[in-house]
C-alpha cells in the first residue's frame, strides 16, 4: 500500500502540516501538463506557465500511509493566470488529485535540495520509531547531494547506515504487515 493522498483533511492531518508551513492544506486536481514528466514538478509548472501564464505555487505534496505515518514532499503547481490551482506534473502512482500545502517560503532552488518531511501518526510506536530512523539515515545521505546520483560515501558514514538501515527496513515490513 504505502503513502497515497489522504483521503479527507481530519484533525492528524492538520496538526502534521501545521509542522510545516502556516496555513490550510487544500485538494488540487492532477492534469498533466503537455510533456510533462513524473517527478519534475518544477520544470512542469515552468512551462505551462510560459505556455499559458499564471505562476507557480511553491509548497508541499502530503502524502498518508494511515494508520502509520505523512510525509511532506517540497513541490510546485501551476497557479492559472483566475488563481486557480492545479497540479500539471503526472503522479508515479496515477493519483488524480493531491493534497497541497501552500508555502511561500518554499520556493524552488536547484542549488538547495529539500528533503521529504515525515511524521509518525499518534498511537503507533513502529511508526514513530521508523521516522525517527528515516530522519536519521536521510540527515546522512542528503550530506551527499540529490538523491539518485552517485556519490562516495566516506566510511564513517557508511558505517552509520549500516547501523541503521536493517532496522529501519525491518520497521518498514513491520509497518506493511500492518
Amino acid at each position: 500500500m504505502g503513502t497515497d493522498t489522504p483521503a479527507e483533511i481530519d484533525e492528524a492531518v492538520l496538526a502534521f502540516c501545521a509542522t510545516i508551513a502556516p496555513g490550510m492544506p487544500e485538494y488540487v486536481d492532477v492534469v498533466p501538463g503537455e510533456g510533462a514528466g513524473i517527478a519534475y514538478c518544477f520544470d512542469n509548472a515552468a512551462a505551462q506557465v510560459a505556455r499559458a501564464g499564471g505562476s507557480i505555487a511553491y509548497g508541499w505534496a502530503i502524502w498518508r500511509w494511515p494508520g502509520r505515518y505523512f510525509e511532506a514532499e517540497h513541490h510546485g503547481i501551476w497557479r492559472s493566470p483566475e488563481r486557480k490551482l492545479l497540479d500539471v506534473t503526472p503522479m508515479l502512482y496515477g493519483q488524480t488529485r493531491i493534497l497541497f500545502l501552500s508555502d511561500p517560503q518554499a520556493v524552488f532552488d536547484p542549488g538547495r535540495y529539500r528533503p521529504n518531511l515525515l511524521g509518525a501518526e499518534a498511537g503507533s510506536a513502529v511508526a514513530a520509531e521508523y521516522v525517527e530512523l528515516a530522519r536519521a539515515r536521510a540527515a546522512i545521505l542528503n550530506g551527499y547531494g540529490e538523491p539518485g546520483v552517485e556519490h562516495p560515501i566516506t566510511p564513517a558514514d557508511q558505517a552509520r547506515l549500516g547501523a541503521i538501515e536493517p532496522r529501519w527496513m525491518a520497521l518498514y515490513a513491520e509497518l506493511e504487515r500492518g
